[in-house]
């Protein structure tokens, strides 16, 4: 059974369709990465996926369950509880641009914050995981510091603890490399690759081809609300098949080489 099912979804902000009936499985353990020009619907169909955007029509499962919604008894999608919803979020990390670290808290309160308010989990059981997760993204030894006196990587390597710390089944990333400096960029993308090499399923809206084509299961293209291209990396990169691809990867890889 797909971990992510998503059936025929739209979305409109509007009167503009952002996205046109996607469909996409995606396996426990894969990692799919979203390409495509900006404009093209990536990050809207990510944020649907937690149900930070809703949807208008289709519908979207994550382990066998309907995110944001419940059906009537006439079989019909309404919106569910807050709390509901809350619950199944908290089982869907997410990272963003962004690192939306809280300034007026350590690191390792930022990290250990969450599964103390939302999983309840004593202080010292939050306490030893964020540590454990520290290290795993190489920061033990910057637990007692501010975000403030991180690097833009290190801040991000925070976040991705962070959503790890509530023991998701399942990662998103929204570009997640590209409010870095380019030398800090690939300190994010190794922490990426240890988690892809520990079977975690990760959704990935990037840029980075490098990592698409070395780290991802499939690579995607969206383009104008549709999904237009789904293959392995190796076909993705060497022989797409969709003209917008191809006119796509000539424009973005010789900007990378």
């Amino acid at each position: 059974m797909a971990l992510v099912e998503i059936k025929n979804v739209h979305k409109r902000f509007g009167n503009l369709e952002v996205l046109k009936g996607v469909s996409l499985e995606v396996e426990a353990g894969q990692v799919v990465c979203l390409l495509g020009a900006s404009g093209s619907g990536k990050t809207t169909l990510l944020r649907c996926i937690n149900h930070l955007e809703t949807i208008d029509d289709g519908e979207i499962k994550v382990a066998d369950e309907l995110v944001g919604y419940a059906r009537d008894k006439n079989g019909k999608l309404r919106e569910e509880k807050d709390r509901i919803t809350s619950a199944k979020r908290a089982r869907i990390g997410m990272v963003f641009q962004r690192f939306n670290l809280f300034a007026h808290l350590t690191v390792l309160e930022n990290v250990s914050e969450a599964p103390v308010q939302v999983l309840r989990l004593s202080a010292d059981a939050a306490r030893k995981r964020a540590l454990d997760l520290l290290a795993r993204v190489g920061l033990k030894d910057k637990a007692d510091h501010y975000p403030h006196e991180l690097s833009g990587g290190q801040q991000q390597r925070v976040a991705i603890a962070r959503a790890l710390a509530m023991e998701p089944r399942l990662m998103l990333f929204d570009e997640p490399t590209s409010a870095l400096d380019p030398e800090l960029v690939g300190e994010v993308l190794e922490t990426m690759r240890r988690l892809a090499a520990e079977g975690m399923t990760m959704v990935v809206v990037t840029h980075e081809m490098s990592f698409a084509r070395e780290v991802a299961d499939r690579a995607i293209m969206m383009s104008e609300g549709q999904i237009i291209e789904d293959a392995p990396p190796e076909q993705f990169f060497s022989a797409p098949s969709h003209p917008r691809t191809k006119s796509f990867l000539a424009r973005i890889l010789p900007a990378q080489n």
